[in-house]
C-alpha cells in the first residue's frame, strides 16, 4: 500500500499545473491532466502538524466543483506567493 501524499506536496503539484507554460494547444490540455490528477490526489492528502491551517482551506478551495474564478485565482496567488517564499528559504 502506497503513502498517502501529504497536502505540502498536492499544492505544489497544483501550483505547477496552474503554472505549466501553455505554448502550444497540447500545453493546455497537459496543464488541465496535471491539475486533474494533483486534484484527485488531495482527496487522500494527509496534513502535516507543521502545515499552516491555509494549506487545508486552499486545498478544499480548489476541490470545489464549482469555485468561481475569483476565489480561485485568490488561492493561487497566495500558494504561489508562501510556496514561492518557502523555496526561496530553502536555497538561502
Amino acid at each position: 500500500m502506497t503513502e498517502p501524499p501529504s497536502v505540502r506536496d498536492v499544492l505544489n503539484l497544483l501550483l505547477e499545473a496552474v503554472t505549466y507554460p501553455c505554448i502550444g494547444n497540447t500545453d493546455w490540455e497537459d496543464a488541465a491532466e496535471m491539475e486533474a490528477r494533483a486534484l484527485a490526489m488531495a482527496a487522500q492528502a494527509i496534513g502535516s502538524p507543521d502545515d499552516p491551517p491555509e494549506f487545508r482551506i486552499w486545498l478544499d478551495t480548489l476541490r470545489k466543483p464549482n469555485v468561481n474564478n475569483d476565489d480561485r485565482d485568490l488561492v493561487l496567488d497566495a500558494m504561489h506567493g508562501y510556496l514561492s517564499a518557502l523555496k526561496r528559504e530553502r536555497f538561502m
